[in-house]
């Protein structure tokens, strides 16, 4: 994401949700998403946080071999407060274009959500969402999230924790190699449908962080988001990974 679109959306954020984090040390992350041999696109987050506060952006791109089946593109921002247990969001922001629905913007404040879409050319009022984001629980939650409830900024989630192990995760090649916490999920959403995803956290650079997200979902090849690793980072994993 550029540094522009990244800032205009945090500045909303902080304005809304009153709060005056200093920007500190910001982390990248680049997420490879594939689905079977097809790769989907890539998810990049930036992510910071300061004392009891904390900052996530992020973009995402459908690849033009995706596209032929479904797009998806989008950018969101969230800001929060993080207490001992990890991240709490206070304001989130998504802006998102697709096939079917032309635009939307989902706007998530402390105590209300307002949506505007291509059909209405609008905002109009929405019940707000409960829980924290789906990326500040499932990408950065220090450990795994026991949080129960998860949103888009529209929409709740229900999360459920069926377990967690360590183990030695490999990646493959350009990708995290080490030691890592596998959280398995059950998301339910609101028609009580449910999806199992898989998130293996690791640290990287000091930073608990999702490694690999895996989304199991019916029919179709899981989808999988990746994260890349900086050359520093792939030697050490490696090195770690060997018995």
């Amino acid at each position: 994401m550029n540094l522009p679109c990244r800032a205009s959306l945090v500045f909303m954020l902080t304005l809304s949700a009153h709060t005056y984090a200093d920007a500190t040390a910001t982390q990248t992350y680049q997420y490879d998403a594939r689905m079977a041999f097809i790769k989907a696109g890539e998810l990049n987050l930036q992510f910071s946080r300061n004392g009891d506060t904390y900052e996530v952006a992020g973009e995402f791109k459908t690849s033009r071999a995706m596209s032929r089946y479904y797009t998806w593109n989008g950018v969101f921002a969230a800001v929060g407060k993080w207490q001992g247990s990890g991240p709490v969001t206070t304001a989130y922001m998504a802006r998102t274009t697709s096939k079917d629905e032309d635009l939307k913007i989902v706007l998530t404040y402390p105590d209300a959500t307002r949506i505007l879409d291509s059909t209405s050319g609008e905002f109009k009022n929405v019940e707000k969402p409960g829980g924290i984001d789906l990326i500040s629980a499932l990408f950065f939650s220090p450990t795994c999230y026991k949080g129960g409830q998860v949103h888009d900024g529209e929409d709740t989630y229900r999360l459920r924790l069926r377990g967690e192990r360590e183990h030695i995760y490999v990646g493959g090649s350009d990708y995290y190699a080490g030691p890592v916490t596998s959280c398995d999920y059950l998301v339910y959403d609101q028609k009580n449908r449910k999806r199992r995803v898989i998130v293996s956290l690791a640290d990287v650079l000091g930073v608990i962080v999702a490694v690999q997200v895996r989304a199991k979902i019916p029919i179709l090849p899981d989808a999988v988001f990746k994260l890349k690793m900086p050359g520093e980072v792939l030697g050490k994993g490696l090195a770690q990974a060997t018995p």
